[in-house]
């Protein structure tokens, strides 16, 4: 019982965080724009009182009231900044985990490989522009909200109702003006980067392969137009944001000058003046941070968008058919399952059941649905069964897998958090990944490109081995490897007396005999 409102309880922490955090900062505001017009009409007020040949002007409360605004402000602003920075931590934290678990929840009902590295840097980053809109957005907004009303009251209590409406009504327009300039420019900034990102990447990585194709002029091309774009995205944006401040800028003038103008003939007297002017020059300041804020609204309302929609496919997946399959003490099985469209034999039906300790060895030749085939036994045993005292039911290994940006030790951890030094080395001499020189600290570089293909398909397999699942299921293990390694990683593959194996191969290598303990699924044999 304690456990289901937990979450409600963790939510209403959290809202109660961000509304004191909202409160403390409209204090802080409030002091510093009261601050500034109660300094100025008791700098004005002590003048005048002081080129007075008799005076009875006291100075020491509002000595005090500048001390007690002074006070709260430097209070709120530090209590501000502790609450709000918690509060946006807290959304931040709870985005990161909400975007988890969905991603998790879609690799189950769907297929393995849905998010990819790229998918899920760009889903973190959404996730941050979402928590800190409660500082980059909401919080100017509220503070502006509240400084208008005090304000608005101020100078009607101090003068009339026509500079305060005055000063209203300048308020709102400055506000309009920024609603209506979202922040568009900023996203297609932003997508442009994003763009000229990958293609710096990509041409890295595939600039061997292109210059032997004499290629090299037209991507350096490719990229000179990229790096254009970018530019003219900037400067687009950077015009769009120096109007839309011209343009408040000048309101904010034009209102304060209105504002004091009307008020010259209101006010009883000079320091009621210069408190009215001071205070309408705090409040269109503050004003004009709503282009900024509405800026930060845009893309958070953009992040939040994406972060709540269908989790997208990457551009490798496609629609994995409906598999019945069961597991038990005994082993694994399934059946009814069609080849899909894309494979050799399409319509087929397929069937087979696997021993506990065995091993499926899935043919054919590309296109004739092997990875279909294990994308959907995954998702369906991942549905149908639990894993056991701390043991995943299924783990798989795609074919393109990703690793994070990181050590080699960092990745295998994900797997396995009380992995040490000695038994990850230990792991990568069963791999033979130390011939290579690989140790725990050995960085992979941006999604492992710093490793070669071979060595890639080792770490993947030795990150899911470190899981010791009950199922283990494994795309092409052998891509990259040379003969020896490949019979190698294959002799470790057989021998998990503990563990269901599932292989999708293009052949069944001589190393691996079939038997009892070895089966063979080919889909694209010539049989009916």
């Amino acid at each position: 019982m304690s456990s289901s409102r937990s979450p409600n309880n963790r939510g209403g922490r959290a809202r109660s965080l961000a509304a004191g955090g909202l409160v403390l900062a409209v204090v802080a505001e409030l002091s510093s724009v009261g601050l500034l017009g109660l300094s100025g009409w008791f700098i004005s007020a002590c003048a005048v009182a002081g080129a007075a040949t008799f005076s009875s002007f006291s100075y020491i409360a509002p000595s005090g009231g500048v001390r007690a605004f002074a006070l709260a402000r430097v209070a709120g602003n530090y209590s501000k900044r502790l609450v709000l920075h918690a509060a946006a931590l807290r959304r931040v934290a709870t985005a990161r985990a909400g975007l988890f678990d969905r991603a998790a929840g879609a690799d189950r009902a769907q297929a393995d490989g849905l998010w990819s590295g790229e998918l899920l840097d760009r889903s973190m980053a959404d996730a941050d522009s979402a928590g800190m809109a409660l500082i980059e957005c909401t919080t100017p907004v509220a503070v502006t909200a509240a400084l208008t009303v005090a304000a608005v009251l101020a100078v009607e209590v101090s003068t009339s109702i026509v500079p305060a409406a005055v000063l209203a009504a300048g308020v709102v327009v400055m506000a309009v003006i920024a609603h209506r300039t979202p922040g568009t420019a900023r996203e297609a900034e932003q997508h442009t980067r994003k763009a000229l990102r990958a293609e710096l990447v990509t041409a890295v990585d595939a600039w061997t392969e292109l210059a032997s194709l004499g290629a090299a002029e037209q991507l350096a091309a490719r990229t000179t137009a990229r790096f254009t774009r970018l530019d003219a995205a900037r400067e687009a944006a950077g015009r769009r944001r120096y109007r839309t401040r011209l343009v408040n800028g000048l309101i904010g003038t034009a209102t304060l000058t209105a504002t004091a103008a009307i008020g010259t003939g209101s006010a009883p007297d000079a320091p009621t003046f210069v408190f009215v002017a001071l205070l309408s020059l705090g409040v269109l300041a503050q004003a004009e941070q709503l282009a900024t804020a509405t800026e930060a609204r845009a893309t958070a309302k953009a992040a939040h968008r994406r972060l709540t929609a269908s989790a997208p496919n990457s551009a490798s997946d496609t629609a994995v058919p409906e598999i019945r399959s069961w597991s038990t003490e005994h082993g694994i099985g399934f059946a009814d399952y069609p080849l899909p469209p894309m494979a050799l034999r399409p319509g087929r039906v397929l069937g087979a059941t696997v021993p506990r300790g065995a091993m499926l060895v899935v043919t054919g030749r590309s296109g004739s649905g092997k990875s279909t085939l294990l994308r959907a036994l995954a998702s369906s045993l991942r549905q149908a069964t639990e894993g056991r005292g701390g043991r995943p039911a299924v783990v798989a290994v795609a074919a393109d897998d990703h690793l994070f940006t990181g050590t080699l030790g960092s990745n295998w951890r994900l797997a396995d958090t009380a992995l040490t030094d000695d038994e990850i080395d230990e792991r990568l001499a069963q791999l033979r990944l130390n011939d290579s020189g690989l140790t725990v600290t050995t960085p992979v570089g941006p999604g492992g490109r710093q490793l070669s293909g071979g060595e890639l398909r080792r770490v993947y397999l030795g990150r899911a081995l470190a899981r010791h699942p009950y199922v283990l299921i494994v795309d092409e293990p052998t891509t990259g490897l040379d003969e020896r390694t490949a019979r190698h990683v294959l002799g470790i593959l057989q021998n998990l007396p503990d563990t269901t194996v599932v292989l999708a191969l293009h052949d069944v290598p001589a190393s691996l005999e079939l038997s009892g303990h070895v089966t063979q699924l080919p889909l694209d044999h010539r049989g009916p």
